[in-house]
């Protein structure tokens, strides 16, 4: 019953992966968080026998903020039926998400490093992709991220 029920999750999560194959190559985004834009690159490769997508970042730097680096894992939990992404970025933040698939939006809540806040990636085409959320304070007022991405290479 163990084997069979392993057999399931990892069919499922090839066949559920799937549904990000659109992300994979790399990506110009901009993004604004309160009073604060720019603009970095994504990048989406299959990895781990093509059961997981890494996420790559690349922030540069800018006339007030450093530039940040970050590395990212996204699956999917066939078992649980949720979509995963855990990872970290250079500059000591780390986080890990929770989400749903409904058409093309994923609903991500956070489970670390705390459970408040949520994100919405929602698919537009496939060479373009938003991401609203999540909000929180900052500088005394609350803010919420706000990203959009178009696609500038493929890859397989």
């Amino acid at each position: 019953m163990l084997i069979a029920s392993a057999a399931h999750a990892q069919s499922s999560t090839a066949a559920d992966l799937r549904a990000l194959d659109f992300l994979l190559g790399t990506w110009n985004c901009a993004h604004t968080v309160g009073d604060f834009s720019g603009t970095y690159t994504t990048t989406f490769t299959k990895v781990l026998g093509d059961r997981w997508i890494r996420q790559t970042y690349d922030f540069p730097a800018s006339a007030s903020r450093a530039a940040v680096q970050g590395d990212f894992l996204i699956g999917y939990d066939g078992r649980n039926q949720r979509w995963l992404r855990t990872g970290a970025m250079s500059d000591g933040l780390y986080f890990t998400m929770v989400g749903k698939l409904s058409d093309n939006v994923w609903h991500y809540s956070y489970l670390l490093p705390g459970t408040a806040g949520s994100a919405v990636y929602t698919k537009k085409s496939n060479s373009e992709y938003t991401v609203e959320g999540p909000s929180y304070p900052e500088n005394g007022q609350m803010v919420t991220e706000h990203h959009r991405c178009r696609k500038t290479e493929e890859r397989s």
